[in-house]
Formats: structure tokens, C-alpha cells, sequence
């Protein structure tokens, strides 16, 4: 799944990091998003300790749906080199992207796309990162080799 360096739970204010930690299933994440969107809803998120910004809780939501979702599929998936994955790929200089950011040395979705496409054809994965938030490294171009901590 394409997501961000936001996924991480450092983006988050800690009072919240409890309702995305150890979710087993992915109902209890739509019920973490929900209660979220609730929130928001009510306008009490702010003196709640969400940020103002909807992508961080957003991609929060979508790492905390790949880390249940590798939860329940480890075993099978590494038995037969499968990985699942959230990957940050930093910056992409999207239309979308630079109404609101600098996009400034950002690479286009065409560049972003051979180190997805290399990841997930790679004929043997690292099992150190099913399941994990993967960083596009820019030291060693094209290649995926750190992993974002959860918190």
C-alpha cells in the first residue's frame, strides 16, 4: 500500500497513539477511523489532540490496516514470499500535491514508480519488512531499505 512517513504514530499526538495500537482486526480500524471522523464531526477533534491536517490520521489508518492485515497472514504469506507493505515514497509532485506543498526537487509518479514496481517483483522480499512502514531510501536510488518506526 502507498502511504506516508504521516502512517507512523510520531505523527500523532501521543494521547491518541493508544487508539491505533494493537488493533486485531481490520473492523477495529474502520472503528478507530470512525470515531475519528466522529470527532471531527462533533468539531471536538482539536481539543482532542488530532491534528488539524486529515492525512495524518488518515495514513495512520491506512499503516494500522497493513499491520493487522500482516498480523493475520505472516506465517502463509512468508512461506510463500509475499509481502505486504505500506511504503513512503516521500514527496511525489503530484497537481494535487502542489497546491499545498513545496514540491521542490519532489520526483514525478513516473520516477516513484520503478522502486514500487522493483518492490514488489523482487523475487525474494525481506521479512523484516512484511508488515512494516517502508521508506524509499533516496541514498541508493530506487531501492526501499529502511523501515519507519510505528512509534
Amino acid at each position: 500500500m502507498v502511504a506516508s512517513r504521516a502512517g507512523s504514530l510520531r505523527a500523532l499526538a501521543p494521547a491518541l497513539h493508544g487508539r491505533f495500537e494493537n488493533l486485531q482486526t481490520l473492523d477495529d480500524v474502520d472503528r478507530a477511523v470512525c470515531a475519528w471522523r466522529d470527532i471531527v464531526r462533533q468539531g471536538l477533534a482539536a481539543g482532542q489532540a488530532w491534528p488539524e491536517w486529515i492525512n495524518i490520521p488518515s495514513k495512520i489508518g491506512q499503516v494500522a490496516a497493513v499491520r493487522v492485515l500482516a498480523r493475520q497472514r505472516r506465517a502463509e504469506d512468508l512461506r510463500r514470499g509475499i509481502l505486504i507493505a505500506a511504503i513512503s515514497p516521500g514527496l511525489i509532485d503530484t497537481g494535487a500535491s502542489r497546491q499545498w506543498l513545496d514540491m521542490t526537487g519532489a520526483p514525478p509518479p513516473d520516477e516513484v514508480a520503478i522502486p514500487l514496481l522493483d518492490l514488489a517483483l523482487e523475487a525474494a522480499s525481506d521479512a523484516a519488512f512484511y508488515g512494516g512502514l517502508i521508506n524509499l531510501g533516496r541514498g541508493e536510488p530506487g531501492r526501499f531499505r529502511t523501515l519507519v518506526p510505528w512509534i
